[in-house]
């Protein structure tokens, strides 16, 4: 909060209409702040998620990340199932041939995060205490030595090609949606088994718009071969023709709304370490109304929710 109010102060001094501010950063898809922090000295770039190198640039990038969530009302958290709910993760790529290796060096196409987890305001189906996905995904650039850009896609251009069968299908309940690979370990040791969202709408109208959660690898229509199925495809492939490249430079923060935009990146290649692409990753979360139960707690920090 102490950084939220420092970056309030600041707009304020500036003659800035902190309200209009607020109200059209979350209503945005995304939102680039560019060169608000100083990445200075940085170590090499690590080759794994964590931990985050606790040095001056990495210090200033997050906490420009945690000011700009603080500013909007969000709380910076994160999901004890995921890289052992740390707050923030680096986005590097990683050496070897496994799944994480090829997935870090490669392209990836739209999603959402956390995208089993449901719409803030929902409850999972399964189990209550499953905390919602988060509201931002934030980016932090530190390194882009190649400009490899991270690619934004915004839902309603990407509705604007489907037909309205093909909205109305995606608003049903009838997709099944896995957890993506970074929670698979991490649910493992939680729930005993993996998240999955049975018989969910992609789509859902909302007081701000039409929200998505998706991801081309982990949601499929539950009985396949039908009008959903179709209507999954052309959506996928719609979130194709209209995603747009924004390059995170050192110093820039991308604030990626989880309801309204789809994410994803081109391909990264195989330069591992030394001064090779680095980005920090984290999360943000109108927790308001969050109830305490949907939080790890305990041992954890408040900040790590469930599972």
């Amino acid at each position: 909060m102490t950084l939220g109010s420092a970056v309030a102060k600041k707009l304020e001094s500036a003659g800035e209409n902190l309200t209009a501010i607020r109200q059209n950063a979350i209503a945005a898809p995304f939102v680039l702040l560019a060169g608000v922090f100083e990445p200075g000295e940085l170590p090499d770039t690590p080759d794994w998620f964590t931990p985050v190198p606790d040095v001056s640039g990495t210090q200033l990038g997050r906490a420009a990340a945690i000011a700009a969530h603080a500013f909007l009302g969000l709380e910076t958290v994160s999901y004890g199932s995921e890289n052992s709910g740390e707050l923030f993760v680096s986005l590097t790529a990683i050496p070897g041939e496994g799944k994480f290796a090829r997935k870090s060096q490669g392209g990836l196409r739209g999603h959402t995060d956390a995208v089993s987890f449901p719409f803030n305001g929902d409850s999972d189906a399964s189990n209550a205490r499953i905390a919602p996905s988060p509201d931002l995904v934030t980016l932090v650039g530190l390194r882009n030595p190649n400009e490899v850009p991270t690619t934004v896609m915004v839902l309603d251009e990407a509705l604007a090609k489907l037909s309205p069968e093909d909205v109305h299908e995606l608003k049903q309940g009838q997709f099944s949606i896995g957890s993506q690979t970074t929670f698979l370990e991490g649910m493992q040791d939680i729930l005993g088994d993996v998240h999955v969202a049975v018989d969910e709408p992609v789509l859902k109208d909302a007081a701000i718009g039409t929200m998505v959660r998706f991801s081309h690898t982990n949601v499929s229509a539950t009985e396949p071969g039908g009008a959903a199925e179709t209507a999954a495809e052309n959506f996928a492939k719609a979130c194709g023709e209209i995603a747009k490249p924004v390059a995170i430079e050192p110093g820039d923060v991308l604030l990626v709304n989880n309801r309204l935009c789809l994410h994803g990146r081109a391909e990264v290649g195989g330069d591992i370490g030394g001064h090779s692409r680095w980005l920090l990753r984290t999360y943000a979360l109108n927790t308001a109304q969050l109830d305490n139960s949907r939080r790890h707690l305990g041992d954890r920090p408040a900040h790590v929710l469930y599972p």
